[in-house]
C-alpha cells in the first residue's frame, strides 16, 4: 500500500468509527517511521499539526518500549487508557518500521470506551488493521 491509499483508508475508518459510536473516536492521526536517525513524520491528519510536531519527540519517548521495530510486527496494536490530549490513545504497526498513531485531543480512551456503542466502532479499527496486514505500507 502507498501513503495516499493508507491515508484514504485511515480517514474512511475514522469516519466509520465516528458514525458507529456517534462521536469522534480519534480526531488526530499520524503515520510515523522509525529510521536509523530516529523517528520521522510521514503523514499527519488532525487539527493541530504544529502542536503535534512540538510534542512529537516527548510523546514518542513514552512509547519507547512499544516502538522497538525488532520486537514489533505488522498488525501489532495497542490502546492506552491513560492517553489524553497530546498523548497517543492507540497505535498499530502498518509496515516495516511504520506505525500509525491515533489520538483524541478532547477525550481519553477511557472516556470513549465508556460509550456503550464502543464495540461497534472496534469493528472498523479491526478492518483497518486487517487491511494493513494484507497490504502493508511500503
Amino acid at each position: 500500500m502507498n501513503t495516499a491509499a493508507a491515508t484514504d483508508r485511515i480517514e474512511t475508518t475514522l469516519y466509520n468509527m465516528e458514525q458507529a459510536i456517534g462521536e469522534p473516536v480519534f480526531n488526530e492521526w499520524a503515520i510515523v517511521a522509525r529510521t536509523g536517525e530516529g523517528w520521522r513524520l510521514v503523514e499527519y491528519g488532525g487539527p493541530r499539526k504544529e502542536a503535534f510536531m512540538a510534542e512529537f519527540n516527548a510523546d514518542l519517548a513514552a512509547l519507547r518500549e512499544t516502538f522497538r521495530p525488532n520486537r514489533t510486527h505488522i498488525g501489532d496494536f495497542a490502546f492506552s487508557h491513560e492517553g489524553y490530549g497530546s498523548g497517543f490513545d492507540a497505535h498499530m504497526c502498518i509496515g516495516e518500521s511504520l506505525f500509525v498513531l491515533f489520538n483524541n485531543t478532547c477525550k481519553s480512551t477511557g472516556d470513549i470506551t465508556r460509550n456503550p456503542r464502543w464495540t461497534s466502532a472496534q469493528i472498523h479499527f479491526a478492518e483497518l488493521l486487517e487491511a494493513f496486514i494484507a497490504n502493508p505500507l511500503a
